[in-house]
């Protein structure tokens, strides 16, 4: 059972896989589109003069599942990420929950389009309210679809902030599924004519596209940074902590030089403690390092030098400051 693959081994660690498999979708989608272009020219040669499969504002044609299949593979993406994100040990507000609600709406959305709920949602609200907004009524769950994914999108665009890719991949998709809806309204073509229908359906179809992408990036991100195979903060801060080390050890040596050139040496009375702090803030009894170095009788090394150059310049700010 060890040597059987797991569920995040099907998932590219390589970008130029992605960048494969995202254009093989564009070309599907170009072909879906090109065959709805030819299907007038193909209708003569069926019994009932139609090609459902080809028309992409049908039901039950290939573009209807070409979308189900990129949002529900979306969905499972996302129950990928919270499965691997829920482990995360400084996520003390549960923020992974978030992953659940993206892989619910990416499934309705997956529903939507095989079963058309938009259709029946828009009908039963002309029905019961008796205006059917503007249009044809599609207002309705354009403005259920606006606040339910706008709330759940923008939450998961903060968790993905970190991967860069991931987030442009989603940030396509907000603006392909808004040109879908610009033309599902009618505000750039009349909803009759067939480039209207083209543009809706191909700009939806990329979105899918884009939001499968988007998941599939960020599920990489999350195992890559799982597995340690990615840059921490925590090798920043470790950074930063051995800089400051550097610093304190420097401090010390500066604190050694001054007590070895000080040319005055007043001892505290006896039960009295002198201050951790009086060596580094004793002021050096020369000017330059020329004076230190005859003082101490040999040649200061680089490190000296520059601990004391940084000395001097404290006690001179210090006397500026009054």
């Amino acid at each position: 059972m060890d040597e059987q693959p797991r569920l995040i081994d099907f998932i590219p660690r390589r970008l130029s896989t992605f960048a494969l498999l995202f254009a093989a979708g564009v070309g599907i989608v170009i072909g879906l589109e090109l065959l709805y272009a030819w299907m007038p020219r193909l209708a003569p040669f069926t019994t009932d003069g139609s090609v459902e499969a080809f028309d992409l504002d049908g039901e039950g044609s290939l573009a209807v599942w070409f979308s189900s299949f990129t949002l529900t593979l979306a969905s499972l993406l996302a129950l990928v990420v919270f499965s691997i994100r829920r482990h995360k040990v400084d996520d003390y507000h549960g923020h992974y929950r978030v992953w659940l609600w993206a892989a619910a709406c990416w499934l309705l959305m997956s529903l939507d389009e095989t079963a058309s709920l938009h259709e029946g949602f828009k009908e039963m609200m002309t029905m019961v309210t008796g205006t059917r907004l503007l249009g044809d009524g599609s207002m309705w769950w354009v403005v259920v679809y606006f606040f339910l994914l706008g709330g759940v999108g923008t939450r998961l665009l903060v968790d993905m902030r970190q991967s860069r890719l991931s987030s442009v991949a989603f940030l396509g998709t907000a603006f392909c599924y808004a040109l879908a809806v610009v033309a599902q309204l009618g505000w750039l073509l009349p909803t009759e004519n067939a480039r209207a229908i083209m543009m809706e359906e191909g700009a939806e179809m990329i979105g899918n596209l884009l939001l499968l992408a988007a998941m599939g990036l960020h599920a990489r991100y999350v195992i890559l940074d799982a597995e340690g195979l990615l840059p921490r903060a925590e090798e920043e801060e470790d950074e930063e902590w051995e800089e400051d080390e550097e610093e304190e050890i420097d401090e010390e040596r500066e604190a050694r030089l001054l007590a070895k050139t000080a040319s005055v040496r007043v001892h505290p009375p006896h039960g009295i403690r002198r201050p951790a702090t009086a060596k580094r803030n004793a002021e050096p009894a020369f000017a330059d390092t020329k004076h230190a170095e005859a003082s101490v009788g040999r040649k200061l090394t680089k490190q000296e030098k520059k601990a004391l150059r940084r000395r001097l310049e404290k006690m001179k700010k210090r006397r500026e400051a009054g």
